[in-house]
């Protein structure tokens, strides 16, 4: 096996291991999902230091990671609170919390890294894949971080309990930090210039149209009623624009991708 695969393994699986105990330290996901998270700059960074290719795309992939994580960093800490993660804890069984970390540190280093394996090895000028992960990579940034700020906000705000925040880009999507989050994994697939980049964003959105978002809009249908009904009417489940679909519900929080 390649040096530089045996090297991810290990750096993949001490960090499971160290999520694991800090699973039993803390009985609380908060931390693993801080570890999961940031699973991606270890491996993006590992992958880097192995890369043949042009220098200036290597830096660029550790820049598209950097901006954000320290987005979800921010989300895992200040916001915290206003994430449906925080709505595991007392939850969650202790089998499932001891196996969390596992799944958040091999699902983040080995499928969501992926296609830092071609991009780190990429040669040759700026061409049309840079130009179009460039681009949307900022339109999923601007939905990412703004969704994710305007549920804060909201949340800070006196008599917004019970009500749903249908303005901004909430008024777009029902799950805008979503489909930001997506379109991040989609730019770091087009950094690839591989089809098998293609897995990671993939991956995230099986992730999100089978477990987040599915739960996220149970809790909103219980919570707001007619009043999700209504919201549910006008705006679409995911990406903007695409017609809405009758009988599902708002987002209302990140989930545990968040």
């Amino acid at each position: 096996m390649d040096e530089k695969y045996i090297v991810l393994l290990v750096v993949i699986e001490a960090l499971a291991i160290f999520g694991v105990i800090a699973a039993k330290v803390s009985q609380e996901p908060r931390a693993l999902f801080i570890i999961g998270f940031n699973t991606l700059f270890v491996v993006a960074a590992t992958i880097v230091a192995y890369g043949t290719g042009a220098l200036w795309r290597q830096i660029m992939i550790l820049a598209f990671v950097i901006a954000y994580l320290v987005h979800m960093n921010w989300v895992l800490t200040a916001a915290y609170r206003a994430t449906a993660a925080a709505k595991l804890e007392g939850q969650i069984d202790r089998p499932t919390l001891y196996a969390l970390p596992v799944i958040l540190t091999n699902t983040f280093g080995w499928l969501y890294c992926l296609p830092f394996l071609w991009a780190a090895d990429r040669a040759g000028r700026f061409d049309v894949f840079d130009a179009a992960a460039i681009g949307v990579y900022l339109v999923g940034f601007v939905f990412h971080i703004g969704g994710d700020y305007q549920k804060w906000r909201f949340k800070q705000k006196a008599g917004s309990r019970g009500k749903i925040l249908d303005t901004g880009l909430w008024g777009l999507s029902r799950h805008p930090n979503y489909f930001g989050d997506f379109l991040i994994f989609v730019s770091f697939a087009l950094l690839s210039a591989s089809p098998w980049g293609l897995i990671a964003p993939l991956a995230n959105a099986v992730q999100y149209f089978l477990d987040a978002i599915p739960k996220s809009e149970a809790m909103s249908k219980e919570r707001y009623g007619a009043a999700w009904e209504e919201y549910c009417n006008r705006v679409p489940c995911f990406a903007p624009w695409f017609s809405p679909s009758a009988g599902d519900s708002p987002g209302e929080n990140k989930g545990p991708s968040a």
